[in-house]
C-alpha cells in the first residue's frame, strides 16, 4: 500500500519528533543520575563568603610518592650524551738523560818543539800560556796522554773522556 506524499510527511515528522524526545529523555535521565550521585551543594551568594567556605566539600590530601620514579643505582646515563672513540696516546716514555760529554777543548795551539826526542807543545788558554809534554796535567782538569806529529790527545779527567787537538808539523 502506497502512501500519499502528504501522509508520508506526517509520518516522517512524527518519527523525527519521537527520536528527538527519546534523545532528550536519555540526556535528562543521565544528568539527574549524576546529580543524585554527587553530594548536593547549596547555592551561595557572592556576599556570603564564610558560609561558602564551610559548605565546600573537604578534599583528601594527595600523596605524590606513587607518582615518582624509583632511582636505579648505577644506571645514570645521559640520554643524549655523545660517544667518543678517541683513545689518548700512551704517555711518552721517559728517555734516559743524555750521556755527559766533555766541553770543547779550551786550548789553542801555538807551536811545538822537539828536543832530545821529546816533544814539547805550547798552548794558550785565554791569556795564559802552557808548556806541556806527554803525561802532564793542566789545572787538574786535562791530562796530556799522547803527542804525535799531527795530533795531541787529552783526557778530560772529571768524565775520563778523550779529546784530540790538531797540531802542526815540527819546525
Amino acid at each position: 500500500m502506497a502512501m500519499a506524499p502528504k501522509q508520508r510527511r506526517i509520518v516522517l515528522v512524527a518519527l523525527l519528533g519521537a527520536t528527538l524526545s527519546a534523545t532528550a529523555w536519555v540526556n535528562f535521565a543521565q544528568d539527574n543520575a549524576s546529580v543524585s550521585e554527587a553530594q548536593p551543594q547549596a547555592r551561595h551568594t557572592v556576599n556570603d563568603r564564610s558560609t561558602a567556605r564551610k559548605a565546600l566539600p573537604k578534599t583528601e590530601s594527595l600523596t605524590l610518592e606513587p607518582l615518582q620514579r624509583p632511582v636505579l643505582e648505577g644506571t645514570k646515563q645521559s640520554l643524549f650524551g655523545s660517544k667518543s672513540w678517541y683513545v689518548p696516546p700512551p704517555p711518552p716514555k721517559a728517555l734516559p738523560p743524555p750521556a755527559p760529554t766533555a766541553p770543547p777543548l779550551p786550548f789553542s795551539y801555538m807551536g811545538k818543539m822537539l828536543e832530545d826526542g821529546r816533544t814539547t807543545v805550547f798552548l794558550t788558554r785565554q791569556n795564559r800560556n802552557f808548556v806541556v809534554t806527554a803525561g802532564d796535567t793542566i789545572e787538574s782538569t786535562y791530562r796530556v796522554d799522547d803527542i804525535s806529529a799531527h795530533f795531541m790527545t787529552f783526557v778530560y779527567l772529571p768524565l775520563n773522556i778523550k779529546q784530540t787537538l790538531q797540531i802542526g808539523e815540527a819546525n
